[in-house]
């Protein structure tokens, strides 16, 4: 399938993670896992002012983070280890008969133009009977919502045996509301040989600068 986004390839010797990942490349299972929450309040108070879709909200403030951080651009394609400029969303939809559709949404960078095409998407997806809907290519984040429950922990299905590309797996649970402050647990599973937990921190920091944006 062909990529949304330009991409380099970055030579693995001498590579100043080379070591790293020549040593998670031969695990069986290299993703590792962290589970956290974050205040999403200003973003939340924000759409309910706008009449926006809070998930979309918090789906395009996770693309905006991790397009900050070069280590969510890296994925691994025959063997090799490729940058790209940008990424979209593929997310999981529910649709009307209770059974899920892999989802493309295509990243826009103000979020009333994400959500007003998202909007659309997912009245259309809903009605279909199709597990895959648009672009699935290795240029994305995988995100998931599991909205009618908060969680502690969350581990994504994968296969054992091919080549894994290390596509970012995050998952989100049901918000929290603790007095006037508004909680979003988030699950972030990463490919061990192109991150560390360092990343994470770092696109945790940028997750936190987009939600600041919208208490302004």
């Amino acid at each position: 399938m062909q990529d949304r986004y330009s991409k380099e390839i970055i030579p693995i010797e001498g590579w100043e993670r080379e070591e790293t990942f020549r040593f998670f490349s031969t695990f069986t299972q290299p993703f590792f896992n962290v589970h956290t929450e974050a205040d999403i309040t200003p973003l939340y108070t924000y759409c309910k002012r706008h009449g926006l879709s809070v998930s979309l909200a918090y789906m395009h403030a996770t693309t905006q983070a991790a397009r900050q951080v070069e280590n969510f651009l890296l994925r691994i394609q025959n063997g090799q280890v490729v940058r790209y400029s940008g990424l979209d969303v593929s997310a999981t939809i529910l649709k009307d008969n209770k059974q899920l559709a892999f989802t493309h949404f295509p990243f826009h960078e103000k979020l009333a133009d994400f959500c007003a095409e998202g909007t659309d998407i997912i009245a259309e997806v809903r009605k279909s009977q199709k597990l895959f809907h648009g672009h699935q290519g290795i240029d994305l984040l995988h995100m998931t919502t599991l909205p009618w429950f908060t969680f502690k922990g969350m581990e994504h299905a994968f296969s054992i045996g091919h080549e894994e590309p290390g596509i970012p797996k995050i998952g989100y649970g049901k918000l929290e509301m603790r007095d006037d402050q508004v909680y979003l647990p988030i699950s972030i599973g990463l490919h061990h040989a192109l991150a560390d937990g360092y990343h994470m921190h770092l696109f945790m920091e940028e997750f936190e600068k987009v939600l600041k944006r919208y208490s302004l």
